[in-house]
């Protein structure tokens, strides 16, 4: 009778309608955290903190602390430091400067903070926290303060991490398979994951994840000028 009681819960990975919900969201929404996800959903948190727990144990996400939250991630879809990027970036005054120093690379702060229309005070709080999220380098150049592309930052303006890998599609029919499921990939693109899951006795179930929705590109476009004003640069110099 225990043994049962295993096999079924171990069945119901991604069957339950609710946790496949939760799983996808956490893929599709880079820097998840609990209110977020849990915001998004109508269940009560006490039951979305319990499937998170689920997938957790089942190696389908990983979760950290960053920016004094909880964030939750798929393992091997993102990597920890781009999870942590996108926490900084979710605020949209941290976007405007990313994308000033995106778009003019060993900018200075005070320029930065000039010519977006903020304090410099304000550009260092949300420039530091890029730098802990490997997004941006700081450097000095003389008694200047100046910003560069992080790692993290170079992966996301070459949209080297906006796409599904054969690692991350690995590594979930793997773990479907162990869990008595039946997966079969229905269609796969760089950005786009359909996955159907048949298990004995159970109603087959369709599983799809979407990352075109996560690129800021056009946001970074509109929201500030390309380079310098000849102006700022005039008083910084």
């Amino acid at each position: 009778m225990v043994q049962r009681r295993v096999k079924e819960k171990r069945l119901t990975l991604l069957l339950h309608p609710l946790r496949r919900e939760i799983y996808r969201l956490v893929c599709e929404t880079p820097g998840a955290y609990f209110f977020e996800l849990s915001s998004t959903l109508t269940a009560p948190h006490g039951t979305v903190n319990w499937h998170l727990r689920k997938l957790e144990e089942a190696n389908l996400i990983k979760t950290t602390k960053f920016g004094g939250k909880r964030v939750y991630f798929s393992r091997t879809l993102r990597d920890e430091d781009v999870e942590k990027a996108f926490v900084v970036l979710k605020h949209l005054t941290a976007r405007k400067i990313f994308a000033y120093i995106v778009n003019n690379e060993g900018i200075h702060q005070t320029i930065i903070a000039k010519e977006i229309g903020i304090h410099h005070d304000t550009v260092r709080h949300h420039a530091d926290r890029m730098v802990q999220a490997n997004l941006v380098e700081k450097f000095s150049e003389g008694r200047k303060t100046c910003y560069k592309l992080g790692e993290v930052g170079l992966k996301i303006q070459e949209e080297s991490i906006n796409q599904i890998s054969n690692t991350y599609v690995a590594a979930l029919m793997d773990i479907l398979e162990e869990n008595c499921l039946h997966p079969e990939v229905e269609e796969i693109s760089k950005d786009h994951l359909t996955i159907r899951i048949e298990c004995p006795g159970k109603e087959d179930s369709s599983f799809s994840i979407s990352l075109s929705q996560w690129d800021f590109h056009e946001e970074w476009e509109e929201e500030v000028a390309t380079e310098p004003s000849q102006k700022a640069v005039e008083e910084e110099t």
